[in-house]
């Protein structure tokens, strides 16, 4: 089995692991979670933003590949607020992704050099937030991503053509920004009596903003630590780091919003 990454408002929900699996062997495991922190940043809102984030999601697989599915709602404090109130801002965020196993395809076996397999990766992701800005982003991937021969657990590295557009409310119009390039890694580890998963994703320059504002590379870190309770329960810490948020230039933002580093606490059920 290997797994590819989700991007950076993806769910990881457990360690945001999009798996897919190279045998013939179909399989499947859903879940519903919840995460929290009190020190979320926004770019051009500020820091210090209490977060509450509902995730649905559905990883399969089948003896081509995988796929996942995510969901996340996200539920902002009142210094995030929705646009035209004083309330809290709501976003929902979700992505589908279907990797295909080359050697599954092709009938190989015995990995390829030093690694496990490589996959080819086709993600298309999705959102909205009622903010005063009304971001509604749509991005795409295309790319291949390697699994790393590890005893136990996975450790993938990917690299993505990337292509987004979004909305800017403020200036009252759509951004297509210019293609680029994305790269990640995702991981799972066992670790005592839990495991230490986790993702980095760099993201390059896609071209100017919408204020017309040349963007910078993206990079998100988000590492977790989960306990396995039992019964499909998990519940654990993660900590995230999130430099020149969405592109934004973070030496711009006066709000520091742009720039972010917070702990959170995750809790997981899988069915």
């Amino acid at each position: 089995m290997h797994c590819a990454i989700p991007g950076p408002r993806g769910a990881l929900a457990a360690s945001l692991l999009l798996c897919a699996s190279a045998s013939a062997a179909p399989w499947s495991d859903n879940s519903i979670g919840l995460r929290h922190g009190t020190g979320f940043s926004e770019a051009g809102v500020g820091d210090a933003i209490h977060k509450t984030i509902y995730n649905f999601s559905h990883a399969s697989g089948d003896r081509l590949g995988g796929n996942f599915f995510t969901v996340d709602v996200y539920k902002s404090g009142g210094n995030d607020p929705a646009a035209n109130s004083a309330s809290g801002a709501q976003e929902i965020y979700g992505f589908y992704q279907r990797t295909f196993s080359l050697a599954a395809l092709t009938e190989h076996s015995g990995g390829y050099g030093p690694l496990k397999d490589v996959s080819l990766l086709l993600r298309a992701d999705m959102g909205s937030k009622n903010t005063a800005f009304a971001p509604r982003p749509r991005k795409y991937r295309l790319g291949l991503v390697a699994a790393l021969p590890v005893s136990a657990g996975f450790w993938d590295l990917g690299l993505s053509i990337y292509k987004e557009s979004n909305h800017n409310g403020i200036v009252g119009r759509d951004v297509r920004f210019d293609p680029t390039w994305s790269l990640t890694s995702a991981w799972s580890l066992a670790a005592g009596p839990g495991a230490f998963g986790g993702f980095l994703s760099v993201t390059g320059p896609k071209g100017r903003d919408g204020f017309g504002n040349k963007t910078r590379t993206e990079t998100l870190l988000r590492v977790n630590y989960l306990f396995d309770v039992g019964r499909g329960f998990k519940a654990g810490v993660a900590y995230e780091y999130w430099r020149n948020m969405y592109g934004n230039d973070e030496r711009l933002d006066a709000t520091r919003g742009s720039k972010g580093r917070l702990p959170m606490l995750v809790v997981e059920q899988h069915f």
